[in-house]
């Protein structure tokens, strides 16, 4: 299905610039609407705000600031999105929630981790890149907390392929990078002692719709797999990285690790995910 609605997540957070880039670029190459819905709710909290009452302080502040914030960044999505086609809305809640209720009207979600976040200078909220897949069958582009604005994604891409419903639907739902990608990797990580076809059937099955995909298998040979996916798209310079998000439940991944976790913990490309 080809891309013709954006769904963007603003915020006054340190990464709706970025975001705001990326999506006007999208919208420009797929001739597509964006949807920027802007959530006055922080998204993040100091990790020194401590205590009920600490926290209920800063939530109201922080929403305030935001509010009166919307204007100005209101005006920079209209500079950003000249001559495009877009709406704007203000809302108050639950980031997830409301994004994904309204991403059952678009193809394409595109939010962002926080560099703040990472570092553990701020505390996330929402959680919006881990739990967002689970709550829509619409595919998540999740950037990098530093995603360079001039930076062009999909020229390569690489799939994280392994047989499964997850990682069928993402395929599906990159189609438009991918048709359009000068080159795709398919990348399957095997178990030691096991030379499974996987990722020669998907390339075989994107060769019949004119794709010239290489597959590459490598063995999981006591490393985490999700660094090892990460680890090839920087050996490989992928700009645009593909999977399945959560095969197993999102609270085993929490409780004892998993690739999307990983990946997510560690992404230093966009990555499109879908569950």
């Amino acid at each position: 299905m080809p891309i013709k609605t954006i769904l963007l997540h603003m915020a006054n957070d340190d990464a709706y610039a970025g975001r705001l880039a990326v999506a006007a670029a999208l919208a420009k190459r797929f001739s597509a609407h964006i949807q920027a819905l802007y959530i006055a709710t922080p998204v993040s909290m100091p990790a020194g705000a401590t205590g009920r009452a600490a926290s209920y302080g800063f939530m109201a502040e922080a929403t305030a600031i935001a509010h009166e914030n919307a204007e100005r960044i209101g005006q920079e999505v209209c500079q950003a999105l000249d001559g495009l086609s877009y709406d704007w809305r203000v809302e108050e809640g639950d980031h997830v929630e409301l994004l994904a209720e309204r991403a059952s009207y678009a193809d394409l979600v595109v939010v962002a981790q926080s560099a703040a976040v990472r570092a553990g200078e701020r505390v996330s909220l929402h959680h919006i890149p881990d739990r967002l897949p689970l709550e829509t069958a619409t595919p998540v582009l999740v950037l990098p907390p530093k995603q360079p604005a001039a930076s062009p994604i999909g020229r390569h891409v690489l799939v994280a392929w392994k047989n499964s419903r997850e990682s069928a639907r993402a395929v599906r739902a990159a189609m438009p990078f991918i048709e359009a990608a000068d080159t795709v990797t398919v990348l399957s990580v095997e178990p030691p002692g096991q030379h499974g076809n996987d990722a020669a059937a998907l390339v075989e099955w994107l060769h019949r719709h004119g794709i010239a995909a290489r597959p590459q298998t490598i063995v999981a040979s006591g490393g985490e797999v999700g660094d090892m996916i990460l680890s090839c798209c920087g050996d490989q310079g992928a700009d645009l990285l593909v999977m399945g998000a959560y095969g197993h439940s999102r609270l085993r991944e929490l409780v004892l690790g998993g690739a999307t976790r990983t990946v997510l913990d560690g992404l230093a490309l966009p990555a499109l995910l879908a569950h």
